[in-house]
């Protein structure tokens, strides 16, 4: 898990109009660095609850 946290993976100060744009966006680089597949993105329930939904990879 520990690819997922480097500096290409962190993201500041991005401006989004929406919290599905934030989600879209989140999920696009998770999809980019290759910890997930597009399809994954699609199917997995990213509500965490308290407004905060977060896409996740799994360490299959």
């Amino acid at each position: 898990m520990s690819e997922l946290f480097s500096n290409d993976n962190i993201f500041l100060n991005v401006n989004v109009n929406s919290q599905n744009e934030a989600i879209e966006k989140a999920g696009k680089a998770l999809v980019d660095s290759g910890a997930v597949t597009d399809a994954y993105i699609q199917v997995v329930s990213t509500f965490m609850g308290n407004g905060l939904a977060i896409p996740h990879g799994t360490d299959d």
